[in-house]
């Protein structure tokens, strides 16, 4: 998923997250417009450690997939021009090649692959392959799905049953 990159957005430009349940603290979109790289570095005293493990602590994976699903969120809202609410809604083929602990940075990368309409209010399912990587070594890959209402400058819903 190799490409040239095209300019540095702030995270918090386009993400409705906020800490500590922000998993990108900066970001890059492909000149494209078709792929980004989200970093995130997991400090020892996150929030994210305290039970998991303690002793021996391990970023979650639960966290990676949100990882992934915040910076294709802040991929979207780029492309819209404007922060969208994106509801990750599936994951597929999720696999974890190693263990990361803290200190680590992590960097989630996303290509977008599809958009298909979902719904009567103008929503649409857009699909991601993923990867996340630490050290140099991938740490997981998969897609996700993000669920997403209307179009730049519409009013963002909730989510309807699919």
């Amino acid at each position: 998923m190799t490409q040239a990159r095209q300019a540095v957005v702030q995270t918090t430009d386009y993400l409705s997250h906020r800490k500590p349940f922000l998993f990108v603290d900066h970001a890059e979109i492909g000149a494209d417009g078709m792929q980004a790289w989200g970093v995130h570095a997991f400090t020892p005293d996150a929030p994210c450690f305290d039970g998991h493990f303690p002793g021996d602590p391990i970023v979650p994976g639960v966290v990676l997939v949100e990882m992934l699903a915040q910076t294709a969120n802040l991929l979207l809202s780029h492309r819209a021009g404007r922060a969208l609410k994106g509801y990750l809604v599936g994951v597929e083929d999720a696999r974890f090649n190693h263990v990361v602990r803290p200190p680590a940075d992590v960097t989630a990368e996303v290509r977008l692959l599809r958009e298909v309409p979902s719904g009567a209010e103008g929503g649409r399912i857009v699909t991601f392959r993923a990867s996340a990587h630490a050290g140099g070594k991938r740490c997981m890959r998969g897609t996700v799905n993000i669920y997403t209402v209307g179009e730049p400058g519409a009013p963002q819903d909730s989510p309807r049953p699919l």
